[in-house]
């Protein structure tokens, strides 16, 4: 289950640059932040898992292995290390990367997630934390980074399902929703330099608790071939909340500010107990698990890229963004850009289309032991709080909240001329293709 952007309306800009660091930058020569926008992040510090996750020994779920469901203490799997889920900017090299299966359907609406570990630059290594005892598969000086795959820029294709279909599989949702991604936009490769922002947690699910951003709130990365260097940039305005509600209609109902408050929206952990009351007394046929899909507003800021070598260069972009958002791109005279992406206080994406997947028992108890690196039986777990004569109900498969993958108009992958293009009917803040071309 492993699993930009603080720049003020009228903050400075990066006119020119080169391929050296220069004053005022921050990260390696090639692509990095400003310093203005890497300050936001202010000091790492130092974080009490107790106080993040609930405790610094039991992990998100697994409790349910040696404590009543009432008792539990660990609620979320992904604490934030700061109420209100400050995002922090970090910039370094792709080390590892990969693109599901083996996410909980849960807590994944829009499919398995985009995971990389990034060996991030000196001046943010002290946001890469193992805060645990337990052995870690996320080397020392690398911070992990996730995003659902469905929040990652596809291309407008059909649907996944028909209007009223039902039953379908969340693995299939999953599957679709890894495929069909704008061009070039599935994901950096291991080596590439990139620039990454997000909220900065705890995986309490996992017993290293290692820091994480997550979801991903900002995302680009280069890949230099002869004397092109290409960008691949991109704002997500969504987050998977760990809050449960038993309307299904909700899950997308991003613009609805009742849902959270809400009575019959609850964290996991208790909204289990409550729907195990409601299969019991017949108000439902089988388990549900309708998580609500929330807001994020990408930090604003500005980053710099420059393309190696030397000689005249050419530049070249197509980028969309919604309303209200503002994005520039500024060439420099020494192969270097500056892009700076101001995203307003308040902003919010639209509403998603959800419809619901089935989640097999099978499929759940796989998932879950992949990452307890044992046998897990879902079900059988949750059978065991019931009386025996109640216990077949839990046997049906439950059901989940799911989405198709969030798609716009297709950027070109090699633009020949400068076009930014506001488009109200696509859910990105900002997605894009910048070229540099030098000779």
């Amino acid at each position: 289950m492993r699993k930009l952007l603080i720049v003020v309306v009228g903050a400075v800009m990066i006119t020119a640059c080169s391929s050296s660091s220069t004053p005022g930058s921050s990260g390696p020569p090639g692509l990095r932040w400003t310093t203005a926008s890497a300050a936001r992040n202010g000091a790492a510090g130092p974080i009490n898992v107790t106080n993040v996750c609930g405790s610094s020994t039991d992990t998100y779920l697994l409790e349910l292995e040696h404590h009543s469901p009432t008792a539990l203490k660990v609620l979320q799997e992904w604490g934030d290390v700061n109420p209100g889920g400050h995002q922090v900017l970090v910039s370094g090299t792709v080390n590892a990367v990969s693109m599901g299966p083996g996410d909980l359907p849960i807590d994944h609406p829009l499919g398995d997630d985009l995971s990389m570990d990034v060996t991030v630059d000196n001046q943010f290594k002290g946001f890469s934390q193992k805060l645990g005892t337990a052995d870690s598969d996320t080397a020392p000086g690398d911070l992990h980074v996730e995003i659902a795959s469905g929040f990652i820029p596809h291309v407008t294709r059909p649907s996944s399902t028909t209007p009223g279909q039902q039953g379908q599989q969340w693995p299939d949702l999953s599957s679709f929703n890894m495929t069909g991604f704008q061009p070039g936009f599935a994901h950096p490769e291991a080596g590439d330099p990139v620039l990454v922002a997000g909220r900065y947690i705890v995986d309490c699910g996992h017993p290293d608790f290692h820091t994480e951003l997550h979801p991903i709130s900002f995302l680009a990365w280069t890949h230099t071939s002869g004397q092109t260097t290409v960008v691949h940039f991109y704002a997500n305005g969504y987050r998977d909340t760990e809050y449960y509600n038993t309307d299904a209609t909700l899950v997308g109902a991003i613009r609805n500010p009742g849902r959270m408050s809400d009575s019959h929206t609850a964290r996991f952990p208790p909204y289990l107990i409550s729907q195990v009351g409601r299969l019991l007394g017949g108000q439902i046929q089988q388990l549900q698990a309708f998580e609500l899909i929330g807001n994020v507003v990408p930090p604003s800021a500005t980053w710099q890229v420059c393309a190696p070598g030397s000689g005249s260069a050419h530049f070249a972009y197509d980028v969309y963004q919604r309303p209200g958002v503002k994005v520039s791109v500024t060439p420099g005279s020494s192969g270097c850009a500056a892009v700076s992406v101001a995203v307003p206080p308040g902003y919010s994406g639209p509403d998603l289309t959800t419809h619901t997947c089935v989640a097999q028992w099978a499929y759940i108890s796989k998932v879950a032991g992949q990452a307890l690196s044992g046998n897990f039986d879902a079900r059988k777990l949750i059978n065991g709080f019931l009386p025996p004569q109640d216990a077949p109900l839990v046997d049906r498969d439950p059901i989940v909240g799911c989405a198709d993958a969030l798609s716009g108009p297709t950027v070109s992958a090699n633009p020949s001329g400068t076009q930014i293009r506001t488009d109200g009917s696509q859910p990105f803040p900002v997605y894009g293709t910048l070229v540099i071309s030098r000779g």
